[in-house]
């Protein structure tokens, strides 16, 4: 049985009814049968959220994936991350798994620091951790790709399905592919894979 981890744009196409959601739901209902191996990364509950401000109770997360349809599926885990992760949702990681993080991060986004001090920097802004905007926020998301990716990686998952097409380009999906990302799909393939 394959096992897929869903990024948070599959979960913002089923909120906005998008192209991408008929394919989102074949994929839980392969999960419900017991075809198919269904996670969430659990990095989006430290996204922007729609509407709201950043997130400091993961339960919140967990409501809004139960309001999808997706509350039965597993989650897979983040590095904890200070000022971003959630205490009982986020994984110690060692050397040999920041390394991973580090290259994922230079593949995505060769033009975004890693380091958020040095994001400031580059950009002669301040590094207050409590504000958040358009700038900023730019860093913040893509520490949030590089974690659903990772995580996907660290559980040793088979098939990444998102719509983002950073994730999908000719240059990139096979370093990340390399890196242990078994699969990066659509989430139309990805269905069609788990027999949806």
């Amino acid at each position: 049985m394959l096992s897929f981890t869903l990024d948070s744009n599959c979960i913002i196409a089923l909120e906005n009814e998008e192209p991408n959601a008929p394919a989102i739901r074949l994929l839980a209902a392969a999960h419900m049968r017991g075809v198919a191996d269904v996670a969430i990364a659990a990095i989006m509950a430290s996204e922007k959220q729609r509407d709201v401000p950043l997130l400091e109770d993961f339960e919140v997360f967990q409501e809004r994936l139960r309001n999808v349809g997706l509350g039965h599926l597993s989650l897979c885990h983040p590095m904890f991350l200070l000022d971003m992760g959630f205490w009982d949702h986020g994984l110690w990681a060692g050397p040999d798994e920041t390394k991973i993080e580090l290259a994922i991060h230079h593949i995505l986004f060769p033009n975004i620091q890693h380091d958020y001090r040095d994001f400031c920097a580059a950009r002669f802004i301040p590094e207050t951790p409590l504000i958040w905007d358009d700038e900023r926020d730019l860093w913040r998301n893509a520490v949030c790709d590089v974690q659903g990716l990772w995580s996907h990686i660290y559980a040793r998952r088979d098939v990444f399905v998102s719509s983002d097409s950073v994730f999908h380009q000719a240059t990139k999906k096979p370093l990340l592919i390399n890196l242990g990302a078994g699969r990066i799909e659509y989430p139309a393939p990805a269905a069609a894979l788990a027999g949806g």
